[in-house]
Parts: structure tokens; sequence; C-alpha cells
């Protein structure tokens, strides 16, 4: 999994609804599991709820409440679509966002049935991160919080253990920028587009052809994100046909055109 820590995953839209916000690497070891580690307070009134606008991202997010609501510890899977989850207002939480074919958290729940629902209860699907969470609760800075994880993190659980075929899948659909066809993970395999559909269902709950639009998706709103994007760049590119299906593609994900989502942001600012 030597390039999966070169994949950006972004909730652009989440800063619209957060007063402060923190984020870390971690070490080295850990890289290839976890994207980054942040801490962020939401606006709003206490003992409200705030919606938040998420977007497919391929990720994982574990988010710990530390404000002491048990209830409001969460496990987040990638959305199908675009859509909206509620957060408490005017609260601290502490999160986790995991790389695809993370191997440090073990789940109670396939991952097919963890990207079957927006959110789950974070201890219905992970009780033995309470004391982790007990421990969270008692640091007062995010460099405490991080060093604790960290610490934490030297000592695993049963990790999780993946086909290296969907691991090297996964390092070249990043390589590529998700500019593949299921088509080019045959021929790079040797398997066929049914094996790889198993495999990729039972190791990341979703179809090959999904992650592979998912992936170039990020890469697009990461472009976004940097004022960087250029529809030619990407109709260059090998994943698609024309204008038109580039469209589909990305209002899949959205509900809206590449323009339309830039100008959410923007308006944001």
């Amino acid at each position: 999994m030597k390039l999966v820590n070169k994949f950006n995953p972004l909730q652009p839209e989440w800063k619209k609804n957060i007063q402060s916000l923190q984020m870390s690497k971690t070490s080295p070891p850990f890289q290839n599991s976890i994207a980054f580690v942040y801490q962020f307070k939401t606006k709003g009134n206490i003992n409200e709820n705030i919606l938040f606008p998420s977007i497919p991202n391929g990720c994982i997010d574990l988010l710990f409440h530390l404000d002491g609501i048990q209830s409001q510890c969460l496990l987040v899977p990638s959305p199908k679509k675009r859509t909206f989850l509620p957060f408490s207002a005017y609260s601290t939480y502490f999160g986790i966002r995991l790389f695809p074919l993370q191997k440090l958290f073990p789940f109670q729940l396939s991952l097919k049935e963890i990207n079957s629902e927006k959110a789950f209860s974070l201890f219905e699907v992970a009780p033995y991160l309470r004391p982790l969470y007990e421990l969270l609760l008692q640091k007062h800075t995010f460099i405490e919080q991080m060093q604790l994880l960290e610490c934490y993190l030297k000592h695993p659980r049963n990790s999780q253990l993946y086909s290296t075929i969907v691991a090297s899948c996964i390092n070249k659909i990043i390589f590529h920028h998700g500019h593949l066809h299921v088509k080019d993970l045959e021929q790079f395999t040797g398997y066929s587009e049914r094996y790889l559909r198993l495999l990729f269902q039972k190791e990341l709950g979703i179809p090959p052809k999904t992650f592979l639009q998912l992936v170039n998706f990020q890469y697009i709103i990461n472009d976004i994100v940097k004022g960087d994007f250029h529809i030619e760049k990407h109709l260059n590119e090998n994943l698609y046909y024309d204008s038109s299906h580039f469209y589909k593609t990305f209002k899949k994900f959205t509900n809206m055109t590449p323009g339309e989502y830039r100008k959410i942001l923007v308006d944001e600012v």
C-alpha cells in the first residue's frame, strides 16, 4: 500500500459549519491506514444539531465527541452520493479519516454492511474503542490527543487481512488518478471482472467500477478546491468518452455540475 497515502480524500463543505479546525498526519508507520487526524469545533447553538454536507471519498471517518456525549461518537462511511449528516452544534470532535483497506481498526460489521448506512454509533461497530475515548476526554489539546492516539496505535488490535490483489489494484488506481476501466484491472491482475468484483465487494464493500469513479471524482474535487479545474484535462484522459459522460458521472455523486459545486464552495468562503 505504498501509494494510498498520496490520495487526498476531502470533505470541503464541512468547513461551512466549522469555527475551528486542526489537522495532522500521523507518523509514517500509520500513514498507509490513516489519511489524517483532525479536531474541529462546530458552529451553532448548544443542544442543537447542524447538518454537514458530505460527498463520496472512499474513506471511513471515526468521530469522537469530546464534550462527552457517547451517542454522538460516530463511524461515518463514504456516502454513495452527496448527503447531509447531523452533528451536534457548538461541539468539539476528534476525527480519524481511514484510507480504503486500512489495517488498524477492525469492525464488527462487514464493509458492505457499513457502506449501506449513512452513519453508525461508533461503539456499536467498534466497542473496543471506548477506553480510547475515555482517555481522549482527559486530554486538553490536539497535540496531546495525537500523542495518545500514536501511543494507542503502537499496540495493535486484530489487524485486518486483505488480498494483495485488491491492494495492488488500489495502488494502480491511485497512481492513475482513477483514469482506468475495469478491463485495465483485468489485464493488470490476470483475473476476470467477475472475480475482481467479488474481491472488491468483500474487502471494500463496493464494486471496482464504483471505486474507480470515486477516486477520479476525488481528484476532480481536489482540482476544484485548488481552483485548478479544467474539464479538458479530464476529457483527455482514459475514463470519459465525452463531456456528457463526464457530467453524468459527476452528477451521480453530487447532483450538480462541477461549476455548480465550485460555486457552493466559493459562496462559503
